[in-house]
């Protein structure tokens, strides 16, 4: 009986330790990025490879970094460069214009951005009404993300910044 008890415990132990070999790989797998994919850290270091200087601050899908991208035209344009939540994007989102507290926004040039919106998608403008400011918000696919093509992926939204300064900018809106 004793031999039976002891045979069944044994049993047991072993059928524990196959699940957890089994199960904890593939834990420590879904915590690692996937092949191909930038973290945090990673990010932080291509920005540093393009030159920049990144200003580091936390928000609600982790760590943002706050760069100042400079267009062909030479403007500067205050970025904030993060993670998406579950890692497969990085979102370039340019700081546009704050809209004055004495100023109507414009029907007109809200169309007009939604208009923009069809044309440049998935790149999309956006509006944050506590803040009153406008903002061009663009999402790259992080697979095998480099310095040259943030860099492409940076040039291309300080010419849609530029190109499109009409829509957003209160400052040039018909009144």
């Amino acid at each position: 009986m004793i031999a039976s008890v002891i045979g069944h415990r044994v049993r047991s132990l072993v059928v524990a330790a196959a699940v957890l070999v089994t199960l904890v790989p593939a834990a420590v797998a879904q915590e690692a990025p996937p092949a191909g994919r930038v973290d945090a850290a990673g990010l932080k270091a291509l920005l540093n490879t393009l030159g920049y200087q990144p200003r580091e601050s936390r928000n609600e899908a982790g760590v943002e970094y706050e760069i100042v991208l400079r267009a062909a035209d030479t403007r500067a344009i205050t970025t904030r460069v993060t993670l998406s939540k579950d890692g497969a994007l990085v979102w370039l989102v340019a700081w546009l214009k704050r809209v004055p507290t004495n100023r109507t926004i414009s029907g007109n040039a809200v169309l007009g951005m939604l208009i923009e919106n069809d044309a440049i998608g998935p790149t999309h403008f956006s509006y944050n009404e506590g803040r009153r400011w406008f903002f061009l918000n663009k999402p790259v696919v992080n697979v095998d993300l480099t310095a040259e093509r943030l860099r492409g992926e940076f040039t291309h939204l300080g010419a849609t910044v530029s190109r499109t300064e009409g829509l957003w900018d209160p400052d040039r809106w018909k009144k």
